[in-house]
Formats: structure tokens, sequence, C-alpha cells
């Protein structure tokens, strides 16, 4: 308490300080509360801090919203407090981007009474690993635990005397706290520190380890929102943030036993696969699931070095991406420009975004908040903290996407982020090595699934278009007077989209025109499946959304349904002719007519087919000198890696 009040004295001075600073002359009065326009970027920072740990911070936990002096307590308490957690962990990274910007020493003393808060959160509930979502000093009920969401989880803590705690803390406030340890951990922690987080996360991820990966309350209940269990079934977000947390306890611990479970739930129960589609495109929109997503994408690239991991991963940025474009969450804007730098994300636009944030809410209301079984007025002025703005700036500074001026900075991805120049224009590299071809379910002709040795080539990283196929055939252009009826005709037309109805014949004259090969069909399935086995070439779960999106691909942002190689849709756009003729395997006893040197394989099947079709496995045949229109076929080329055509 001493050191809050000298704090509060501290602020208080500093606020007096500046009156006649010239700064101040540009200040908003508080009575222009919410306000646009505030230019100085670095200044509004500074001044919106300065009003969060004025009127909103309590005890190192971020209040939501708070009833000011003299209708709430002088001590700040009178609040919303059953979201403090969600904004204290958020408020904990953005101090850590801040000290690793400014190395500033009050910075770091914010940061490390914000992390003892949260530690309390832990220890005032008397059960190890439980949270509570805030807390009081008090050894009364306080009147305005009555207003809000919970009132009945309030408790009186035996573990800590003279401190209340609300219960019931959802996956929201793991996933926002898990965020600030991870980050202060990482960024401002020393060691005494270092070893309190430690044991702050192990704790709190073991009791959900030993409730079956569910958020389990001091009553023995899971709570509201804490279902990331493989035994029921939940969201596909909550597939994504356990993998985080896991993920953060094993980096901030070292246990490979967090790493394991991590790899369980990938490997015996698909969560990584789940998490590609954490974005859910179904109503109601919740625009806090944008929120927890970005939080946990960002750690989960941050720390795992499986680039497989990695692009699924990946590929769920990509989705809640395509779902928030254009997207007005600047954190998430960053996090998005940091791991696909050659994509943007954070542009002028989000510095205007910035410039006309409104920062702290404050407005005078007249309300009837819950009492009892009744109602009590409430008169007096609210006030909501500032920590959302905050956190966009000091992360955008921390990625150097922002400069001190304000201005658009260069960024600083990781290294495996930066796309390399292609040995090939357009085309991606797939080493040689064995891969797992066929499958065990589907049609009969893709038996026996087994390992297959391919030597390493380059394929092209989008099937050939329309503009590049001209430039073989002068005077070409696609003729939508012979398109059947089936096949939308203006989806193929323009420019950037794939050749199609186009004859095997025809495609083999345009690879070697321009110094390529149409691919085997073992080739054509390690390209778009990878090693790892995989159905489809973004993983092992389907979606329609993950095929070719409407528009040119030059223009495509979203990459979610691109294989492992980096080759886009492989699945979804057009069919794709091979260099083989439909034969089975070896080893496949089953008779077809259709086999022999009659027809050559098509891969890849286009929207207009059933999705089981766009499984990498499955095979498909068409006559070599066919251009059948409700097969809207297409092609991509093939180069040795050592560049010689082996014919």
């Amino acid at each position: 308490m001493k050191r809050i009040l000298l704090n509060r004295f501290l602020f208080t001075f500093f606020y007096v300080l500046i009156l006649g600073s010239g700064f101040a002359q540009n200040k908003p009065q508080i009575e222009e509360y919410p306000y646009p326009g505030y230019k100085d970027l670095a200044a509004k920072a500074a001044w919106l801090q300065e009003d969060l740990h004025q009127n909103n911070m309590q005890y190192g936990i971020v209040m939501p919203r708070v009833l000011l002096p003299p209708e709430g307590n002088a001590d700040l308490s009178s609040a919303h407090q059953e979201d403090g957690g969600n904004r204290t962990g958020p408020y904990l990274a953005t101090l850590s981007f801040q000290y690793a910007v400014t190395g500033d020493k009050q910075v770091k003393q914010w940061a490390d009474e914000s992390f003892e808060a949260i530690e309390i959160l832990e220890k005032v509930t008397g059960v190890e690993g439980s949270i509570a979502r805030s807390f009081n000093k008090s050894d009364v009920k306080q009147r305005h635990e009555d207003w809000f969401f919970f009132p009945m989880e309030w408790h009186q803590s035996t573990s800590m005397p003279g401190y209340r705690w609300i219960g019931d803390p959802s996956s929201d406030t793991y996933a926002n706290l898990m965020y600030g340890l991870a980050m202060y951990y990482d960024l401002v922690a020393d060691d005494n520190y270092k070893e309190r987080v430690q044991e702050w996360v192990s704790k709190v991820t073991d009791r959900i380890i030993e409730n079956d990966m569910r958020l389990v309350d001091v009553d023995g209940k899971m709570t509201l929102w804490g279902n990331y269990s493989p035994s029921l079934d939940r969201e596909k977000l909550n597939s994504l943030l356990p993998l985080f947390q896991l993920k953060v306890t094993y980096h901030i611990t070292g246990n490979e036993k967090y790493q394991n479970k991590y790899l369980e739930l990938i490997n015996d129960h698909g969560y990584a696969d789940e998490s590609i589609m954490a974005a859910s495109f179904k109503p109601p929109y919740v625009p806090w699931d944008t929120y927890h997503f970005m939080k946990g994408v960002y750690m989960l690239l941050r720390y795992e070095t499986d680039q497989s991991l990695r692009d699924k991963y990946l590929a769920a940025l990509e989705r809640f991406w395509l779902k928030e474009f254009p997207c007005k969450n600047i954190p998430l804007q960053i996090t998005y420009n940091y791991y696909v730098p050659d994509q943007g994300g954070f542009d002028e636009e989000s510095i205007a975004q910035l410039v006309n944030y409104k920062g702290a809410n404050r407005r005078v209301n007249d309300q009837y908040l819950r009492k009892g079984n009744g109602t009590e007025r409430i008169q007096g002025t609210w006030i909501e903290p500032s920590h959302f703005y905050l956190l966009s700036y000091w992360k955008a500074r921390y990625h150097e996407l922002l400069t001190a001026d304000g201005k658009i900075g260069n960024g600083n991805p990781p290294e495996w982020a930066i796309l390399k120049p292609d040995k090939f224009e357009g085309m991606v590299y797939v080493p040689a090595g064995e891969f797992i071809m066929g499958s065990k379910v589907g049609d009969k002709d893709e038996t026996p699934q087994r390992k297959v040795y391919v030597e390493a080539f380059y394929i092209d990283r989008f099937e050939v278009t329309n503009s590049q196929y001209a430039k073989f055939k002068k005077g070409y252009r696609y003729d939508a007077e012979k398109v059947d009826e089936t096949v939308h005709k203006e989806e193929w037309m323009a420019d950037d989209k794939p050749v199609v109805n186009i004859s095997w014949e025809e495609a083999v004259a345009y690879c070697e025109w321009a110094g390529k090969r149409l691919p085997t069909e073992a080739e054509w399935e390690k390209a778009a499946r990878g090693t790892d086995a995989r159905k489809y070439p973004w993983g092992e779960l389907h979606d329609m959304s993950f095929a070719e999106p409407d528009g040119i691909a030059k223009t495509a942002a979203w990459r979610a349904g691109k294989s492992p190689y980096g080759a886009y849709w492989m699945a979804g756009g057009a069919w794709e002719w091979t260099a083989d003729w439909y034969k089975p395997y070896e080893g496949n006893n089953n008779d077809s007519p259709a086999f022999g040197e009659k027809y050559k394989v098509i891969r890849g099947a286009s929207r207009f087919a059933d999705p089981s079709m766009q499984r990498c496995a499955h095979r498909y045949y068409l006559a070599p000198d066919m251009k059948q229109s409700g097969y809207p076929v297409g092609f991509r080329g093939v180069i040795s890696a050592d560049g010689i055509d082996k014919k």
C-alpha cells in the first residue's frame, strides 16, 4: 500500500510538473474524452499511460472500468473487476515491449509490480494452480461486488487474510496472463523474478493438465469457458490456446513434460490441425476471440521451431487475417506483418488508426446496477483504461514497424519468415527423400500406401496462368464460348487465373518451351503433402475456404491452403495434369478397364468436385487430348534440382 501511495504521489507531482510544458499545451482537456486526432503518438502514449496508472490501476491490476471518487472508493476498487486479469496480462506484455525499447527503470518497476499482482491471483485462492479474476484488499464484502457478472463468485481468502477475490476465470484470463508472463520473462524479469514466473506457470499449467486440459475452479467445476479437453467437444480456438499455453510453460521452465503434452495434443488429438480453423466465419461475430487468437499465435510462432507446425500456425494466421481484413485490430496487424512480412499488414492506415484511437474513455453515467435481488442507482464518472492503444504502440515500436517519430519502420521479422530468392523464378524447392504415397482410404487405385523415394526438384508455386500461357501461344485467350455452363466462366478468364481446358499435349508443349516438364504423380503428391502423410496440403481437416479464394492470385493475401513446400492451391484450384499414364501402383491387385496407356493422371481437384477428391492421394484420369469443361484442368511445371530435365 505504501508503494501504491508513493506511486500516486509521484504521478500527481509529475502531472503538476508538466502543466506548464509544451506537451501539456497539446494535451486534450479531460472533458474532451473521448477525443480524436492526437498526432504525436509518443506523447499520446505517455499521457495515456499516466492516466491509466492514475485511474485504472489497483494493486498492480488494471481495472477495466472504474467508478472514480467521490462516488467510487478512494482506492479505485469500485470497479468492473471480472476482467482485471484480461487487462493486466496484455498490459504486462506492453510494459515488457516498452522496457525492451527504452530500458526505462520505471517501466521495469511497473512490470515487476504487475507480475507481483499476478502472483497474488494464484495465491489468494488458497488452491494451488487455481487463479482469481481479480482481488480487493478488504475483510468485508464491497458494494461493487454485486454490480456485474459474477457476484456469487466473490470469496473471502483463506490463504491471504484481508483479501477478497473473484473466481470462475475463463480461457480469456489464462490466455491473457500467459501472454503477459511470457513477454515479461523474455524481456524484463531478472533471475529472481524468472524463478517466480517459472513457479507460477508450472502450478497453473499442472492443474490444467491434471484436470484433462480443463480450467477447473476451486469448487472442482470447470469454469464457464474453460474447456480445452480432448475428451469434450470444444471450439477450434480452444485447440490453439492450450497449445500456446503449454508451449509458453515449456519455454519458461524447460520441463519436457509440457512439451510432451503439447505434442500429445497435436499428434493424438489433432489440435494443430484444428487450430488452423480457429477463426469462425459463422455468426455471431465475437471480437475478443481475435484478441486471444493474436496472443496465442504470436507466442506459438515465437517459440516453435518445427517448420511443419509453423506452417499450420501460419495457416491459422492467414485464415484469421482473411476474416478480419481490412483489420482494425492493430496488434493483429503487427503480428501478421511480423510473421508474414511479404504481405504487409501494419501500414499508414494503421498509423491513422493510432492517431484517431480515442484512448481512455471517461464519461458520466446515471445507471441502475445489480444489488442483491434488486438494483442500485449509481451516478458518477466512469473511466476505462487505454491499455489497447499502449499495447499497439509499444508492440509496433518493439518490432520496428513504427519509429520513435511515428513513421513506418522497416520491421525486424524472424529469419525464417523472410522469403528467400527463388533459384528458379516462381518455383519452390522439394528436397530429395522418401514420403508416404497413396492412401488406405478412398478409391482402390490409391493403394497400397507405401514409402516412395523422390529425387529433389523444383515445382511451380502457382499453376500456369492465362497470361503466362499467352506468352507461349501468341494471341491465346480463354474462350468462354466453348465452356460448359457448369463452369463459372468469369472465374477463369482473368490473366492471373490458372489456364484451364488445356490438353495434356498442350501442357507438355508449354513445359518444353519453358524449359520444364510435367511432374510425375509421385513428385506432384510429395509437393502437395510433404513427408507427414497429411490428408490435404494444409493438414487433416477439410474446409472449402482453403481452396483457391475468389479473386486473382497476385491480390490474394490468404495463403492458408499452401502445401508444406509453399506451393499454392494444389487442392481446389484447377485439376492438374501429371506426366504419368493411369496405371495401378506396384502391389495393387485391383483391375480397372481404365488402366494402361490410354489416360493420363490428373490431380488436385477443382472446387467443382467432391471435397474428398481434394485429398493429396486422390487420383483421376483423362485422355491426353481431352479438353473437358466439367473438369477444368490446368498444370504446373517441374525442373529437376540440378536444372537438367530428366526425361
